[in-house]
């Protein structure tokens, strides 16, 4: 008896406090289950492909019913936004930068007239009192062609400028889908 009993024992269904004879092999879970647990656990798997069918279809739905141009319109707007932003961006340094350089020219026009002022009235001065040496001519025509240089390179707009080309990183915007 005992060996039938052992026998009867190990047959019994897997599912605890189950007393059902084991009828069948599950083939997905490898269970040995009475008839009653398997139809159960077979309607548990059908109940759960069942909500699965159902939740590939509502996805389904979803990417048939997106709009695409709204998703894309909206992008744009973002991308339209970081350009008007940037252009404001260049705009102020391209502003800042001509005010920089047009008071540069003006003081430095206005020093190089302040200079020829003193310059013409040391000239008044010379011939005045008919006073001056070589080396004071030399030196005012020295000055003189220095000052023609620099207008010059004032009316020729030759000036010590440099201007990088505007480096953009294309990491500056990322798409992050």
């Amino acid at each position: 008896m005992d060996a039938a009993n052992s026998q009867s024992m190990s047959e019994k269904c897997v599912i605890d406090n189950c007393r059902h004879i084991q009828r069948a092999l599950c083939k997905c879970c490898k269970q040995d289950l009475c008839y009653q647990h398997l139809w159960e656990h077979n309607d548990s798997i059908i109940s759960q492909l069942n909500l699965l069918k159902n939740e590939i279809h509502h996805v389904n739905y979803r990417f048939k019913t997106l709009n695409i141009p709204e998703i894309i319109k909206a992008f744009q707007k973002q991308i339209k936004q970081w350009r008007i932003n940037s252009y404001i961006i260049i705009d102020r340094l391209y502003d800042q930068k001509r005010q920089e350089f047009t008071e540069y020219i003006e003081e430095n026009v206005g020093k190089q007239c302040e200079y020829m002022n003193q310059l013409q009235k040391q000239i008044d001065e010379f011939i005045e009192i008919e006073d001056g040496d070589q080396q004071e001519i030399k030196f005012i025509k020295s000055n003189l062609n220095d000052i023609n240089e620099k207008i010059d390179r004032i009316e020729k707009a030759i000036c010590p400028i440099t201007i990088l080309p505007l480096a953009i990183d294309e990491h500056s915007i990322q798409i992050n889908c």
